[in-house]
């Protein structure tokens, strides 16, 4: 039979980005008449010679306007974020979903390529983000969450991923010798194989 387990971590006090979220479609809508407003006036008539005018201004507000409308509205996504952790057969795969719209797939990690892993905290993990040329990836919404760290080498390059997994999880990745056997660590710097992280 299949292990197979998929769980979304989502931001459970989401009232603070909910109203940022609104606020800045707010100013994504001013914005944009701002913007639309500058755009009529790029171009005009001389009252007095009844020549045709170029606005330099008029061209500039339309981009400030625009470009501040188009920022605001990429990053009002982020206000909205869910992280989608899935494990089948000891493969993690971990993707960023922004406003329930876009999917970004971030990694996906076997789980006999990890190097040590285990809770978010204590020596392990400290020892893992004093490595030299580590690059850390915060893969979570809540930090008060069950934060997990897992780190593995791709292409000659260091990650350690934080992630927020649930105890029914961890306990399908623990199982069947998904990891390899000195991998996990808990969060006091032991080993159920009687190690002490160094």
């Amino acid at each position: 039979m299949d292990d197979f387990l998929e769980i979304i971590a989502v931001r459970r006090k989401q009232g603070l980005y909910t109203a940022l979220y609104y606020m800045s479609w707010m100013f994504i809508l001013l914005f944009a008449l701002m913007a639309a407003i500058s755009l009529t006036s790029i171009v005009g008539m001389n009252p007095e010679t009844g020549g045709v005018v170029f606005s330099w201004q008029s061209l500039l507000l339309t981009v400030v306007f625009g470009g501040g409308a188009f920022l605001l509205w990429r990053g009002s996504d982020n206000c909205r974020v869910e992280y989608d952790y899935t494990f089948t057969n000891g493969n993690l795969d971990v993707s960023r979903v922004l406003n329930n719209k876009r999917r970004k797939y971030l990694t996906a990690l076997e789980m006999k390529d990890v190097i040590r892993c285990g809770p978010a905290a204590g020596p392990a993990f400290m020892k893992t983000l004093n490595e030299p040329g580590i690059k850390r990836h915060n893969w979570f919404v809540n930090r008060e969450a069950n934060l997990y760290f897992f780190y593995f080498q791709r292409k000659n390059i260091k990650h350690v991923i934080v992630l927020e997994l649930t105890d029914e999880m961890i306990r399908m990745i623990r199982s069947k010798n998904y990891l390899p056997r000195e991998a996990w660590y808990e969060a006091d710097g032991t080993q159920s194989y009687g190690r002490r992280v160094s």
